[in-house]
Formats: C-alpha cells, sequence, structure tokens
C-alpha cells in the first residue's frame, strides 16, 4: 500500500507517491480507490416481480454501495427461456454474454447473442431479453453513478 501524504491544494484530497515514478504525486479521491468486488458476495436481486420478467442480478459496483464513480456493473442471470420484460431508461447501456445464450430485441431488432458476445443498447431504447434453452448470464453496465438512479420504465406487458 502506498503512503497517504496531506495536501496542501485546494482539493484537500490525500496524495500518494507514484511507486513506478517517485517523483509524482498522485491524489487519492475518496470515492475511487481502487477495490474488488466478489459476484459469489453480492446480494441475489429481483426474480420475484412480475413486471421484470424471470430475472435475477447482482451488482458488483456501483456508487451507493462501493467507493466507485459513474460506474455500474452487474451480472444478470435467467433460467431456461427465462426473460427480462422489453422497457427503456434514459443511460446508454452493454451486455457481455458470459454463458449460455439468448435474444435481445433493441426497437424490434432482434439481435442472437451466446458467450461472448457483445450489446450495445442506446438510451431510450426500448429492450427485452428472452434466455436460450440452456439459460444465460451477462454482465451489464452503465456510464452512472448508482444502480439506483436509473429509472427503468417498463413497457405494457400483462402480468
Amino acid at each position: 500500500m502506498l503512503p497517504v501524504f496531506e495536501t496542501n491544494s485546494m482539493e484537500s484530497f490525500p496524495q500518494a507517491a507514484n511507486e513506478n515514478h517517485p517523483n509524482e504525486i498522485i491524489a487519492i479521491h475518496p470515492l475511487t480507490q481502487a477495490f474488488v468486488s466478489e459476484l459469489n458476495q453480492q446480494p441475489v436481486e429481483g426474480g420475484t416481480d412480475p413486471v421484470y420478467g424471470e430475472v435475477t442480478w447482482r451488482t458488483l459496483i456501483s456508487g451507493d454501495r462501493t467507493s466507485s464513480k459513474d460506474l455500474i456493473l452487474g451480472v444478470a442471470d435467467f433460467p431456461a427461456h427465462g426473460s427480462l420484460n422489453p422497457h427503456r431508461h434514459a443511460p446508454p447501456e452493454f451486455y457481455f454474454c458470459l454463458s449460455g445464450s439468448g435474444t435481445v430485441v433493441v426497437d424490434g431488432l432482434e439481435f442472437e447473442i451466446q458467450t461472448g458476445s457483445a450489446v450495445f443498447i442506446p438510451g431510450n431504447a426500448e429492450h427485452g431479453v428472452t434466455a436460450g434453452p440452456h439459460g444465460l448470464s451477462f454482465a451489464y453496465g452503465f456510464a452512472q453513478h448508482t444502480f439506483a438512479d436509473i429509472d427503468y420504465v417498463f413497457s405494457d406487458v400483462n402480468v
């Protein structure tokens, strides 16, 4: 761990010597320190609200849970043929398929995904997911501070 020094700057963030460049000082912002978040230590959310569909998720990085800023990362899991009902939200989002397969529909366009596929979803685009016969797991992310700040607006669904 790097030694922490008090700063004399107006920002008043602690500073530390850069191990790779001893003459360089780096500021350490208290909300953006490095950390590790373990998937198996995160609570499982979702799975019980029919508005969402048959999907659970675990949030790994979110400013209200971790010492991070402007980045959200989580993992969504679907059983065989499970779904995330059509919805939209203002910020763009990405999916990166970790296992299984499925169909992502974005503004009426169908995209088949499988392990290793990445999907970009523009802001305010209506999108939904249906898992394949062996289920689906993908990482999702937003360039936002907290997951709780994202306003999900679900399309009309019969629940």
